[in-house]
This record gives structure tokens, C-alpha cells and sequence, in this order.
């Protein structure tokens, strides 16, 4: 009898220390995330690109690896920009020329790699600022382009350095558990300035260009560690 009263008070006492321990243990959050985001707004070439081609429409997109407040972004984008007059074109290798017309549409577009740092967040607003160098190109566009053979092969490559800053609000996962893949989904504005390194001196092509865009993002955190 006493015997089995004492393994009984044994059970009962590892199944106390069981429990306690069950729940006394804490998670803590990953330092790991990942996002997609897009924008859409406008690009204003200044300087010689400034003279060449008006404001234009753009559209633009990313994914962004973060590790605690640091982050990598990959983003490419696009604009679409009138020609504020004629552009005289002359191929080098074969010397042929046109004209680039007044009034038709150019495309600038670019690929680029930045790092950044989330300077100031909070559960709901969040700013950053980032750089990083890509490539870039300008061409007419595909209307433009098939009107002569020689517009048609024209394209303007470019080494870009490139800077921004942007301010999200984040909007806060209700169902939120650190030991779980958790949501982001945010809303912003973003601006970048791109500097662009031309292959080619291109007569009145100095100068730079701003972009500016309105963003959605969404994305997960990584499920956190029980310690």
C-alpha cells in the first residue's frame, strides 16, 4: 500500500513539473521575412533627360529579404515618357540616322539591387532609407520602333546608382503568433533617385531621374524559436 501511494505522489509530482515547464516556456519572434511589393506613380527625368523627355507614368515592383531592421531588395520597374522634341539618332557601326520624333512615347526601365535599414518602426509605421547600383536602358517605344529600322535597334544601355527613401503603414495581423508564419501586409510611398552611367556619351542624356510611387506590399514573417 505504501508502496503504491509513494508512486503515485512520484507521477504526480513529474506530471506538476511537466506543466510548469509547458508553461513557462517562451518564443521568440524570427529575425527572418520576406516580401513582394508593387507601386505605381511617376518618373521625372531632370537635367539633359529633363530637356528630352516629359513626366511619365510608372510601374514598378520588388522583393525584399529582411533580417531584424536590415533588409536586400530586388526591383525593377518601368516609365513610360513623350519626347519633349526630336532626338537626331545616328547608329555608330553602320551610320545610318532618323529621327526620334517629338510627341512619341519612350521606355526607361531598370533592374537593381539595394540594401536598407528600417531607421524608424513602429507596430505601424515604418521608414527606410536604401541604396544600391543596377542597369538601365531606354528605347522607343514599340509603335515608334517598328516606323523605321533604324529607331527599331536603337536602345541606350546604362549603369544606374541608385538611393531612396520610403514610409510604409503596416497593418497590424490580428491573428499574430510569434511561433507561427505571420502576415505583412503594408501600404506606402516610396522615392527613389536614379543616377544613370551611359555606355555611350549621348548628347543631352546628362542627368538624372525621380521616381516617385504610391505601394502595396504583403509578405510573412518566418515562425519564431521556442526557447
Amino acid at each position: 500500500m505504501n508502496s503504491k501511494i509513494t508512486t503515485f505522489i512520484l507521477a504526480f509530482s513529474l506530471f506538476l513539473s511537466s506543466a510548469g515547464a509547458q508553461q513557462n516556456y517562451t518564443v521568440e519572434p524570427s529575425p527572418w521575412a520576406f516580401s513582394w511589393g508593387a507601386g505605381l506613380g511617376s518618373m521625372i527625368p531632370t537635367g539633359g533627360l529633363g530637356d528630352n523627355f516629359n513626366t511619365g507614368f510608372t510601374a514598378d515592383t520588388e522583393l525584399n529579404l529582411y533580417y531584424n531592421k536590415a533588409f536586400l531588395m530586388i526591383n525593377g520597374g518601368f516609365s513610360s515618357n513623350k519626347l519633349a522634341r526630336d532626338i537626331p539618332v545616328e547608329m555608330i557601326d553602320s551610320g545610318d540616322k532618323a529621327t526620334w520624333p517629338m510627341g512619341s512615347n519612350a521606355m526607361h526601365a531598370y533592374i537593381g539591387a539595394n540594401v536598407g535599414v528600417n531607421m524608424y518602426a513602429t507596430d505601424k509605421i515604418s521608414f527606410y532609407p536604401f541604396a544600391g547600383i543596377g542597369y538601365g536602358f531606354i528605347e522607343p517605344n514599340l509603335k515608334t520602333a517598328n516606323s523605321d529600322p533604324v529607331l527599331s535597334s536603337l536602345k541606350i544601355n546604362s549603369f544606374l546608382w541608385n538611393a531612396g527613401v520610403g514610409v510604409d503603414y503596416n497593418i497590424p495581423d490580428k491573428d499574430y503568433n510569434p511561433g507561427e508564419i505571420n502576415r505583412i501586409l503594408k501600404v506606402g510611398l516610396r522615392y527613389q533617385f536614379q543616377k544613370p552611367d551611359y555606355e555611350k556619351d549621348v548628347l543631352g542624356f546628362n542627368g538624372a531621374t525621380h521616381w516617385l510611387t504610391l505601394r502595396f506590399v504583403i509578405g510573412s514573417t518566418m515562425p519564431g524559436k521556442v526557447i
